[in-house]
């Protein structure tokens, strides 16, 4: 017989007694078990102490919010938080970056002074996220021993359109890798993609991705019809010699080379230098196009540009989806990436698309491709051409 499920655990830290208060009454009626800490003694004894969420404000009358994040991150690897602050977007945006660094998830945002509606939504919704576990009736495992039964060949792919801004229509995709654990669900690819790196499955999970792609879009018409379709390369592979040769026998006999980008990182475009020039300089000759992926979120991004044989610039999700239509800063940095993007010959995508303000901004500012959940989440091969209608009738009905 399975244990009861329990609830899931909050720790809300809060310098206001009566702010810890108001989030424990509501987070109750939720449906959590709450636990609060106000003062530096109390924060130093609960911190990563078994929590499934924290809830953290970044002002606090003794340590800031950063260094419990640190604490946090120390005790507790992985730990989901929800950052509350009334400081402005362009600090909480930081924040949020330093808690990633951490490695910690954030599950959401939240500025001072809200209201019980906005609240009780984000409580609700980091509810449902620490569900799963429990709803088993089974401990939560810690994230090494949930990696620990990964097996390559368990892993799907699914796919999200990427749409030609000038007439709004699907020509592309990016295939994503997932991976359903059997008794706890999801796993994100930010955690077992890594692993797998840091394990030497590198060229293993580039084998099985390549493969499975390669078969759908030779199966599917909605994906054979595409333009192009992206595929992630780790630096790990720009490494190895073979990977041109490689991806070409795998790639090539469902289309050719020219209708598959690779996107790489920053990092792994930059990688170990000679190697990684080498192998892309060779994918190129082959007619693959090169995508420079998460641009703006690495270093050297100048260099980059200048010697490796990029054919698009991928703008990160961070500079669209944590910033509205109106935070200046970041849409600096959109529009010049954009501009830069264009004058050294590059199509130029953005990613994290969530909302018409930031579509029709990108638009305006002549971004070439977008992809985000505005237009559709990533679906399997089987749903992708529904995805498609979906978006063409929508895009239809916008246009006229």
């Amino acid at each position: 017989m399975a244990p009861a499920s329990r609830l899931p655990r909050l720790l809300v830290i809060d310098d206001e007694r009566a702010i810890c208060e108001l989030i424990g009454d509501v987070a109750t009626a939720v449906g959590f078990e709450v636990q609060t800490a106000s003062n530096l003694e109390e924060i130093e004894l609960v911190v990563g102490r078994g929590h499934d969420i924290v809830m953290l404000d970044l002002h606090l009358g003794g340590p800031d919010g950063i260094s419990v994040m640190k604490t946090l991150a120390a005790r507790a690897p992985g730990s989901r938080v929800v950052l509350v602050s009334g400081a402005s977007d362009r600090i909480i945006a930081s924040a949020d970056r330093v808690a990633q660094m951490y490695g910690l998830e954030v599950l959401a945002t939240c500025q001072k002074p809200f209201s019980l509606t906005q609240l009780r939504g984000i409580l609700e919704d980091c509810r449902a996220s620490a569900l799963l576990p429990q709803e088993l009736g089974v401990a939560r495992p810690s994230l090494r021993e949930v990696l620990a039964d990964l097996v390559i060949p368990e892993l799907t792919m699914a796919y999200q359109p990427v749409v030609r801004l000038s007439d709004g229509k699907v020509v592309g995709a990016e295939a994503l890798v997932r991976w359903t654990h059997p008794n706890f669900g999801s796993v994100s690819p930010v955690d077992f993609v890594p692993y797998l790196e840091r394990t030497g499955r590198s060229r293993e999970l580039l084998t099985q991705v390549a493969s499975e792609v390669a078969r759908e879009r030779s199966e599917f018409a909605s994906l054979a019809a595409l333009d192009d379709l992206a595929i992630n390369v780790s630096a790990r592979d720009l490494s190895m010699s073979d990977t041109p040769d490689l991806l070409r026998e795998i790639l090539t006999p469902a289309a050719p080379a020219a209708a598959w980008t690779l996107e790489l990182t920053e990092s792994a475009a930059y990688g170990a230098a000679v190697s990684a020039l080498d192998v892309m300089t060779r994918l190129s000759l082959m007619y693959f196009a090169l995508s420079i992926d998460d641009f703006g979120t690495g270093s050297s991004t100048i260099d980059r540009l200048r010697f490796y044989p990029f054919t698009t610039l991928k703008i990160d999700r961070s500079f669209i989806t944590a910033n509205s239509i109106h935070s200046a800063d970041d849409w600096i940095i959109v529009e010049t990436a954009v501009e830069m993007g264009h004058r050294l010959g590059l199509a130029v995508t953005a990613e994290g698309v969530e909302n018409e303000p930031v579509l029709a901004r990108l638009k305006e500012l002549g971004c070439d491709r977008v992809q985000g959940y505005l237009v559709s989440r990533p679906v399997g091969a089987a749903d992708f051409g529904v995805a498609c209608d979906n978006w063409s009738a929508i895009n239809s009905i916008s246009t006229h």
